[in-house]
């Protein structure tokens, strides 16, 4: 990517990209792995002192942001783009798809783990809403490490950021449609629901009655 330094992030509240929304939605195949935790704790040390202190995400690829969630007066991804995107992907299933781990770059704003899928850009085509023909950033399936917390040269982080990448690949057999607070840019995934691979089934993660965000994804007709 044609950048020669890493751009700050800032840890704070962006309401005026939120709109007073208080969960973003993305759908992303998780990694349940403990040895690439270990992997990608060990790139955080590599790189201390660069990055913001805190990164609490799971390890996952994200295939495709869905959106700011609805919220009672604020439009937003509710229920009918949670079908439409449910009817995208079942016309794309083939059963569980392999990941696999390729090496350590960087975008402006993040370190990470790159990874290779066949399956993940085709998906990310079909769900994005607003892809510009031509745009300078492709989509680059990948494990995010952290955010950097400065400018830093991009030859530099990346020499300290090299070391062996775990080899393995990964099967896996469902995407998974997470949230997180849109108030902290570090916090963690929490599952709203996931997508079978093999069959397509769309089941809810669990329901929170009092969750009025969460309450959107139970009136699909596509509910397990």
């Amino acid at each position: 990517m044609g950048f020669t330094h890493t751009t700050a992030c800032q840890d704070r509240d962006f309401p005026e990209w939120h709109g007073g929304r208080s969960h973003a939605l993305v759908w992303a195949l998780v990694l349940e792995d403990p040895e690439l935790e270990h992997c990608i704790a060990d790139a955080r040390s590599r790189l201390s002192g660069l990055l913001l202190r805190r990164y609490e995400r799971q390890p996952h690829v994200t295939v495709a942001f869905a959106g700011l969630a609805a919220e009672p007066g604020l439009p937003g991804y509710d229920a009918e783009d949670l079908d439409a995107d449910l009817a995208s992907l079942r016309s794309l299933l083939d059963g569980p798809v392999e990941v696999r781990a390729t090496g350590w770059g960087s975008f402006p704003m993040v370190p990470y783990l790159a990874v290779e899928s066949d399956w993940a850009p085709r998906v990310h085509a079909a769900l994005s809403r607003d892809i510009v023909p031509g745009d300078p950033m492709p989509y680059v399936p990948h494990v995010t490490v952290g955010h950097w917390a400065g400018a830093w040269r991009r030859d530099s982080v990346l020499e300290r950021l090299d070391a062996p990448h775990p080899t393995q690949s990964w099967q896996v057999s469902r995407l998974s449609l997470l949230r997180y607070e849109t108030h902290d840019i570090a916090g963690r995934l929490e599952p709203i629901g996931h997508v079978g691979l093999g069959d397509g089934q769309w089941s809810l993660e669990r329901v929170d009655p009092a969750d009025v965000s969460q309450l959107n994804f139970c009136s699909t007709t596509h509910r397990s």
